[in-house]
């Protein structure tokens, strides 16, 4: 990616290939781009920002790349296909099992983001947190029941979204 005034993306044909029959990545669901705006507001001097479990919908990191021009976003997710599709239009991206996570990927980061996930995976991406300083972001599909339960989490609601925030300084 260049950086500067004009910004370019890597393998920017591939991803509108990608993309196609979906919005691109210059005009994404909104959902998707309220996320990407949400997240460059509460961590606009990020180094370094991953999504688990980005799956299919690279909507939210595409954006990331241009509203956080500074940091490294990178993708994970536990499908190798996935991974590939997304690395074939210049998304930085790696498989990792958040059961069994590769620490080294997630070194470093400020934020660690997780869209919809199922609720299995909150606890885990927490211990993670905890144990890399990182905070953890959770976007439900739902105001689910499972974050009653979730003590430390602090609840955002903002421009239509309700996110989930574990921040490393509450833990």
């Amino acid at each position: 990616m260049r950086r500067g005034s004009t910004i370019l993306t890597e393998g920017c044909e591939n991803a509108e290939r990608y993309l196609n029959g979906h919005p691109s990545s210059t005009n994404p669901p909104a959902y998707f781009s309220k996320i990407a705006h949400l997240i460059s507001k509460l961590y606009p001097r990020a180094r370094k920002i991953i999504e688990v479990g980005v799956g299919r919908s690279p909507y939210t990191l595409l954006q990331l790349r241009f509203l956080l021009h500074n940091a490294e976003i990178i993708a994970t997710d536990i499908d190798p296909e996935a991974v590939r599709e997304l690395s074939e239009i210049g998304v930085k991206s790696l498989v990792d099992d958040i059961f069994e996570p590769n620490e080294r990927i997630y070194e470093g980061a400020d934020l660690i983001y997780s869209i919809r996930p199922p609720s299995e995976i909150i606890p885990r991406l927490a211990e993670l947190g905890s144990r890399i300083g990182a905070d953890i972001l959770i976007i439900p599909l739902s105001e689910d029941a499972y974050f009653s339960n979730l003590s430390g989490w602090e609840r955002i609601v903002e421009n239509g979204l309700i996110v989930y925030l574990l921040r490393k300084s509450r833990r």
